[in-house]
């Protein structure tokens, strides 16, 4: 007699849903796999673009800083510039100030003051060599104090004090300047008179000092000793306003 298969052991076809089953399961598989890469690729990209963002930040901070530091070198240069005038504008006025006290000295002389006698007088001597040979230029500054006093005219000379060849020797004014001024320069005036000229040292001499002689008309001649140092460092320079 055939036997009967228990009942718990039932034998069923394979449902044919399966195969989609498995399909759906790898299709989304796939579609998770593409939304990371995705994901990593957008991550990736942040992250690249971070530094460039911060790269152009520091770019603009930059060129910020360099526009501020060039307005502030333009405005040091600007007060510099002021005070380079400025400095110039008190150093003229400090030169104006002091011409205008040698003006006021000056003019106290010419009136006639207590340190000085009135009358006929060299107020000054200066001189200046004249590159490459023994010649020097000379400025004689005469001056006359004297109160309601008239014109006077004459002529001046110098001759100079010195060492030649380890003696004292002078020289006079007909050995130092030219043959056409060997009677001495023309003066002429009333209140004061710069006489300009040119004398030539020897050869060897040494010059110590100067005698300025003044020789008036119709009056006695007198001299003034300077020393020669004196005279060509300017220090027996007494000024005197060119247009008084």
């Amino acid at each position: 007699m055939p036997v009967t298969p228990p009942l718990d052991y039932i034998v069923r076809p394979r449902l044919s849903g399966s195969r989609a089953q498995r399909a759906a399961a790898v299709l989304l598989a796939l579609l998770l796999l593409g939304a990371g890469f995705a994901l990593g690729r957008w991550s990736a990209a942040r992250v690249v673009a971070a530094p460039h963002h911060d790269a152009s930040a520091t770019t603009g901070a930059i060129q910020a800083l360099k526009q501020q530091l060039a307005i502030a070198q333009r405005d040091r240069q600007v007060m510099r510039v002021a005070a380079d005038a400025l400095r110039r504008t008190l150093a003229d006025r400090g030169a104006e100030i002091e011409s205008l006290r040698a003006d006021l000295a000056f003019y106290t002389r010419l009136i006639g003051g207590a340190e000085q006698a009135p009358g006929l007088g060299v107020a000054a001597l200066t001189l200046s060599p004249v590159a490459g040979t023994r010649g020097y230029t000379f400025t004689v500054t005469l001056l006359q104090t004297a109160r309601d006093s008239n014109p006077v005219h004459g002529r001046i000379t110098l001759a100079l004090q010195g060492v030649q060849g380890g003696r004292a020797t002078r020289c006079d004014w007909a050995q130092l300047a030219d043959a056409r001024q060997r009677d001495g320069l023309p003066f002429a005036f009333k209140y004061f008179q710069q006489v300009h000229g040119m004398l030539v040292l020897p050869p060897g001499f040494v010059p110590a000092r100067i005698d300025v002689t003044l020789k008036p008309a119709g009056g006695a001649a007198f001299t003034r000793d300077l020393a020669w140092a004196g005279a060509l460092a300017g220090k027996d320079t007494t000024h005197v306003p060119q247009n008084p």
